[in-house]
């Protein structure tokens, strides 16, 4: 099966029953791999009354049809499943090695049912596959879990996707971190969604994977490979010549720190500040003090992770350094500026198991509520709830992955926090998904971004920012830019930039790079043998997208009275670079609508738009 291996592993931790199933051709060719296909699958197997955290909630790990081929920055896989922390549909994208190390092992995916009676761990390799006993794994974190798995199985080729204590203690947050032993690997952070507590809730604490001991030998097969190598080789070209590739290399994703702080999208004291010295955690400071190498994923030709061994007094495990929403997150949302004690957070972040993201802005609502009087000193048990105190809030962030203290409060999340204190509007989240780090008063289609994603607030579904704020029209997909506060005729383009960033969800492409459409579509073509052209691959995106929104229906999703922006954000802010400005959702989101074909009162998509899609079949 051209561009797949044509296999998936399933495996059941209750009777303990593993299996390897032909992959469905249709489903792959209509929704590709990674989280489209993922969520084609998960469609058919769970409804509304499925326990996020329950045995029969599968657990899916996906690669896509481009992953082991060196199709550049395509060494990625997704993580799906139904979240706990929104009860909705959810997937993490990860990078590292994880994905193509599945695909030498020979299986496009796997899948993870039930749930084992002890804490277990998968040792996937050519040979089979075993359920072995994980219990001298307990407690210990994601990496020092991988490192202990390398050892006991004396293999340092293996790559392994494991929990912290976060996903143990079914942390509604937790992630699943990817590591492998190769000096200059980036970590692979699986980070939203709470995929980590759905593996903690099966009691599987890590899955280490070998593919082929020469991976070299191993032959993804393809439908041209001649045709592919040519468009591989003219992608590959334009990166390396891309100031983008470069700028990413030397900087790393915190490099656009201070250009996006400028413009106002950085949130500064829990999103109601508008201005910080943001070269204080920025990705330049980091390259100028600290940075001591560059870590990179597979098949990758940016190398944007951050190697640190050392900051300041800290020494940060496999000397992984931090990411722009971290530094974001733990440092202007809580007005903290020591760049040395935002990577060791960070670190403890992804060893301990925890997404920054929600972590950081949960423990910033904390302490903004406790600042207007709402929580109270009692409420924190002892915690330190304080702006510019790192030290607090990593002491929360360790309460937090144990479910200590006021830790187990703040676990549940910041819509949880918000309704616990009669507050929940104050709570900036979507749909219990705390927001990325970028402010849509700076970028008004995030706006609608935020508020139509599959997943909740988060920005891996859009990144339209960039193409409102750098100029970044992609004008082969009719892709184009935009006034970055302007709310009319914008939507043709975002839901267009949302169905392309669909489509880098299920090849998996990082977002990172960006190599030309027409290289993109021939390398996809001459792997899989689809007619996949510029003007049509943009279907594939859009047949995804309305297929999770069909299947977050199913799961009970109230779409018009859940698509709205928290109260903090609809307040203009006198400083800094948003200008006062608040986007206007209402008014986008009923064009946006107009665009997408959906109807307005129940947010489902048309019947003509499910015909057009080949969707039909599921709603009948």
């Amino acid at each position: 099966m051209n561009g797949y291996i044509g296999r998936l592993l399933f495996v059941d931790l209750t009777t303990r029953a593993v299996t390897a199933q032909e992959l469905n051709r249709d489903y792959a060719a209509q929704f590709l791999g990674g989280s489209g296909l993922a969520a084609r699958y998960i469609y058919d197997w769970i409804d509304a009354g499925v326990d996020p955290l329950g045995p029969e909630n599968p657990l899916v790990f996906m690669n896509g049809p481009l992953d082991g081929t060196g199709a550049p920055s395509s060494g990625r896989f997704a993580v799906c499943a139904r979240s706990p922390q929104t009860g909705l549909w959810g997937e993490a994208i990860a990078g590292n090695f994880f994905g193509p190390e599945l695909k030498f092992a020979g299986y496009d995916g796997l899948v993870v049912r039930g749930r084992a009676d002890a804490w277990c761990y998968l040792h996937i390799t050519p040979d089979g596959v075993e359920i072995r006993d994980a219990d001298f794994l307990r407690g210990m974190t994601t990496f020092d879990a991988g490192d202990a798995l390398r050892a006991a199985l004396d293999d340092e080729g293996l790559v392994t996707a494991c929990i912290g204590p976060a996903g143990e203690n079914l942390v509604q947050y937790a992630l699943i971190l990817a590591t492998s032993a190769r000096p200059a690997a980036k970590k692979g952070i699986a980070g939203r969604c709470g995929m980590g507590a759905v593996m903690g809730s099966k009691n599987l604490k890590a899955i280490a994977v070998r593919g082929s001991k020469h991976p070299r030998s191993f032959k993804v097969p393809l439908h041209d490979a001649a045709r592919f190598r040519q468009a591989m080789l003219r992608a590959q070209k334009f990166l390396s010549d891309d100031m983008s590739t470069e700028v990413f290399r030397a900087v790393g994703t915190s490099g656009t720190m201070d250009f996006l702080g400028l413009l106002g999208d950085v949130p500064v004291k829990y999103w109601t500040q508008g201005q910080f010295d943001y070269s204080k955690i920025s990705g330049n400071l980091i390259a100028e003090t600290i940075l001591t190498g560059r870590g990179t994923c597979h098949a990758c030709m940016v190398a944007c992770g951050r190697k640190i061994q050392k900051a300041g007094p800290y020494v940060l495990p496999h000397a992984e350094g931090p990411e722009y929403e971290t530094l974001a997150a733990f440092g202007s949302l809580m007005l903290t500026d020591d760049i040395n004690i935002l990577s060791h957070i960070g670190a403890q972040c992804d060893a301990l198991g925890v997404d920054s993201i929600s972590a950081g802005s949960t423990i910033a609502f904390a302490i903004y509520l406790h600042d207007l009087g709402i929580l109270p000193d009692a409420a924190g048990q002892g915690a330190r709830l304080a702006w510019g105190d790192p030290e607090g809030a990593l002491a929360l962030v360790e309460q937090i992955a144990r479910r200590q203290a006021f830790g187990a409060v703040l676990a549940e999340g910041a819509q949880a926090l918000g309704a616990r204190y009669g507050v929940e509007g104050l709570a900036v989240q979507v749909n219990g998904m705390e927001m990325a780090m970028h402010d849509p008063r700076a970028a008004s289609g995030m706006a609608v971004s935020y508020a139509t994603s599959p997943i909740g607030a988060s920005h891996n579904y859009s990144d339209f920012f960039m193409v409102e704020t750098s100029g970044r029209p992609i004008y082969e997909l009719g892709i184009e830019t935009v006034d970055r506060f302007q709310t009319h005729d914008k939507m043709r383009s975002l839901a267009r930039h949302q169905d392309w960033r669909t489509i880098n969800n299920a090849l998996v492409l990082c977002f990172f790079p960006n190599p030309p459409v027409q290289e993109m579509c021939e390398m996809l073509a001459a792997a899989t043998g689809y007619d996949v052209t510029p003007e049509n691959i943009l279907t594939y995106g859009e047949r995804i997208w309305n297929l999770k929104r069909l299947l977050n229906l199913k799961l009970g999703y109230c779409a018009r009275r859940a698509e709205k922006l928290p109260e903090l954000l609809l307040r203009p802010l006198s400083e800094g670079g948003t200008e006062g400005n608040v986007p206007d959702l209402d008014v986008m989101l009923r064009e946006y609508y107009q665009v997408r074909g959906w109807d307005w009162e129940t947010g489902s998509p048309s019947c003509e738009k499910l015909e057009e899609l080949g969707l039909a079949n599921l709603v009948r």
